[in-house]
């Protein structure tokens, strides 16, 4: 399967984005700004763009339109807020069910990175959790193309991501430090939600890079291999580690 973050440079998105915590979700609304967002993907040239935050539980099980009952498992309630001791701890646990085994220490500052990360962008720490086990099995070098880190991302898309991300960049050896990686992965997670206003066809995005999702529905998004295998995880995470 193709991956932009791991294959190509074509699908980095060079338009700055804004991070405003706890601002409330608000549909996409394409205007003059959406426009040249659009254009300069496909022209390849630098737009400016603000994208929605808020990207909450509740969305990945609310869409009406889903044609694929084994994409959101049948009967998945819309999250509500679950009252826990400590969030990092909920996420340090899930992190032990990595196929590659991190040091405890080293694991409770990811955990407090997901967890940081996750609230400034309006996600649930465990689905993040849940992409970056998918992505790299929670290893932090390089893969066998050139992707790197627990989000498995390309120096090409990283870089400019990581200005707006608020990030210094020092070429690859940025995203070989666990806390950076997961920094610029969020951030780049969130523009392109915010570019295609649906988590379904952002993270078929972040798979397959925005050009080939900017047609697709929602419903073909819920479809798409990469997304079940992340949505199959989150649910087992969220069922173990509550």
């Amino acid at each position: 399967m193709q991956k932009h973050h791991s294959r190509s440079e074509d699908s980095a998105i060079t338009t700055p984005a804004t991070a405003t915590p706890g601002r409330s979700r608000l549909p996409l609304r394409l205007g003059l700004a959406g426009g040249w967002l659009l254009i300069g993907l496909l022209n390849m040239a630098p737009s400016p763009v603000e994208a929605p935050r808020s990207v909450v539980a509740a969305d990945l099980y609310s869409d009406p339109d889903s044609a694929d009952p084994e994409a959101v498992p049948a009967g998945a309630p819309v999250a509500e807020a679950v009252a826990v001791k400590d969030p990092v701890d909920s996420v340090a646990a899930a992190l032990t069910d990595c196929p590659n085994r991190l040091p405890n220490a080293q694991r409770m500052r990811i955990a407090e990175t997901i967890n940081e990360e996750s609230a400034e962008h309006g996600y649930d720490p465990l689905f993040i959790t849940a992409l970056i086990q998918i992505e790299s099995g929670c290893r932090t070098g390089v893969n066998g193309r050139g992707a790197i880190g627990l989000t498995q991302l390309l120096p090409s898309t990283a870089r400019e991501v990581a200005k707006r991300a608020g990030v210094r960049w020092n070429g690859s050896a940025t995203l070989r430090d666990p806390h950076e990686n997961v920094r610029i992965g969020v951030q780049y997670l969130s523009e392109l939600q915010g570019m295609l206003d649906c988590p379904f066809r952002a993270m078929a995005a972040y798979n397959m890079g925005p050009r080939p999702v900017l047609h697709m529905s929602s419903a073909r998004a819920k479809r798409v291999g990469y997304v079940r295998k992340i949505m199959r995880r989150y649910e087992q995470l969220r069922a173990d580690h509550p």
